[in-house]
């Protein structure tokens, strides 16, 4: 009788685990056009839930799996800390580094932009780091953007680079002139595009590119193990193949930042 009773508790012990992981949590920021804000913040304590074209491919891959997904706004760090503690089952816009993919698990990558320096200056043109020499230089942070501004400026002294909450403080401050008459910013370039028409920003334009950015989806290496992550992969590989990726680019006026289907792994 032993025999029957264990493969019964087996049984429902797998079951419960199928359960449990058609239930996903993925967390993203406030980062117009790639995410924003739908609605106000929950009254229970959740994060304002998520809308734009990174949160629909999320959604688009969740109905291909048959998985229930909820997708919650927070400040970035929270976050990131979030899914490093395995909280949040995943995470978006994800830049893919080193130390990211020590605690996520990151797709390829779906969507390409742009750093930018942004200034006030009408005559100031940026085409390489050392351009940057002299200025205060604000960028949002610590994110993405301002660990590239770091590594860029390795070899460059005396800039002042001051970390700003968000990005569209930092556009703000320096449309009102806080970084100086020659300050500038680091930001991406659909972001900075679309909350300088969203805030009504003028006297701002771009000055020059850092460099290409890609942004991808990164899934928790606490919640999510190998085998769950390659079924991910392959429903996003799916909808791209199918044309329900490149439309949801292509209706929010973003370049794709795949060529072709990647390699299959398991990490």
């Amino acid at each position: 009788m032993r025999t029957p009773l264990r493969w019964l508790m087996l049984s429902l012990c797998l079951q419960a685990g199928a359960s449990m992981a058609t239930e996903l949590h993925f967390v993203t920021e406030d980062f117009p056009p790639f995410t924003y804000a739908l609605g106000e913040p929950s009254s229970t304590g959740e994060g304002t839930r998520a809308a734009g074209p990174l949160a629909e491919i999320v959604q688009a891959v969740c109905t291909r799996l048959q998985y229930r997904c909820r997708i919650d706004i927070h400040p970035w760090r929270r976050a990131l800390s979030l899914a490093e503690r395995g909280e949040a089952d995943g995470i978006f816009t994800v830049v893919r580094s080193p130390k990211r993919e020590t605690f996520l698990r990151i797709t390829r990558m779906l969507v390409t932009s742009r750093y930018s320096v942004f200034a006030r200056d009408s005559h100031y043109v940026f085409s390489q780091p050392k351009d940057l020499a002299g200025r205060t230089v604000g960028v949002y942070g610590p994110s993405g953007t301002s660990y590239v501004l770091s590594e860029r400026l390795r070899q460059v002294g005396d800039v002042q680079v001051q970390m700003v909450p968000d990005n569209r403080q930092l556009l703000r401050m320096l449309a009102s002139g806080r970084f100086g008459e020659e300050g500038l910013a680091v930001i991406n370039q659909d972001v900075a595009w679309h909350l300088i028409e969203d805030e009504g920003l003028g006297g701002l334009r771009e000055a020059g590119q850092l460099e290409p950015v890609s942004y991808g989806i990164g899934l928790s290496r606490k919640s999510i193990g190998p085998a769950q992550f390659q079924l991910f992969e392959q429903a996003l590989d799916a909808l791209i193949l199918d044309g329900t990726v490149p439309a949801i680019l292509r209706r929010h006026q973003l370049e794709p930042a795949y060529r072709s289907a990647p390699p299959e792994h398991v990490d």
